[in-house]
């Protein structure tokens, strides 16, 4: 298995530290495209507790995490991660320069991009798959499980065959995937916890 650590070594060569951003989205489990009560596992700031304050740019962000994590990483490759709330949930016009300025600086080796496989249009693949191209792109799906009647209790908002078609979707331009799970969810067996082979990155 390899791990993260493993492959920023490979690729970057060192570990690389990710910086929480808040790109200013909402998500459509909040607003009421899909629902307005949000995941019942999911903070009230989005998920990005750790991100840095909304009211600032991109680059500043990404100078005060920085500072931040200085006094414990001592490396030069960061990881722009944009965190709180659903991060492709907006128009590609206006994802474009938030993402662009993201990757500008050049210790930025890579962009991580937290959203929902339910905000994944064709104009927002283009988009990372243009990224991907200058920098390495990860997107990270929020799927906690494969159990439809599981996902229901939590709220998630969107059925699994969604987050398959997604990660296919994402394959085909060459974007990694990073898939977040929760193990022993509420009635859940060992089974329920195993990915099914169609829905492996």
């Amino acid at each position: 298995m390899v791990t993260v650590s493993d492959y920023c070594r490979e690729r970057f060569g060192e570990k690389a530290y990710r910086l929480s951003l808040d790109g200013g989205f909402t998500c459509p489990n909040r607003d009421g495209t899909v629902d307005t009560h949000g995941c019942i596992f999911c903070s009230a700031g989005g998920s990005g507790d750790f991100a840095a304050q909304r009211r600032t740019d991109i680059a500043e962000q990404l100078e005060e995490a920085k500072k931040r994590v200085r006094p414990k990483y001592s490396g030069h490759s960061f990881i722009a991660y944009f965190q709180a709330f659903t991060n492709t949930y907006t128009p590609a016009d206006r994802l474009r320069e938030l993402f662009f300025e993201a990757i500008k600086a050049e210790d930025i080796v890579c962009i991580s991009i937290a959203t929902r496989p339910d905000c994944l249009g064709d104009e927002v693949l283009a988009l990372l798959a243009e990224i991907n191209a200058i920098k390495p792109v990860w997107v990270e799906l929020g799927l906690q499980t494969a159990n439809d009647t599981t996902a229901e209790y939590i709220r998630r908002g969107y059925r699994t065959e969604v987050y398959d078609s997604a990660v296919k979707k994402l394959n085909a331009i060459g974007v990694h995937v990073v898939t977040h799970i929760i193990l022993y969810l509420p009635g859940e067996a060992r089974a329920d916890m195993l990915l099914r082979p169609c829905a492996m990155p």
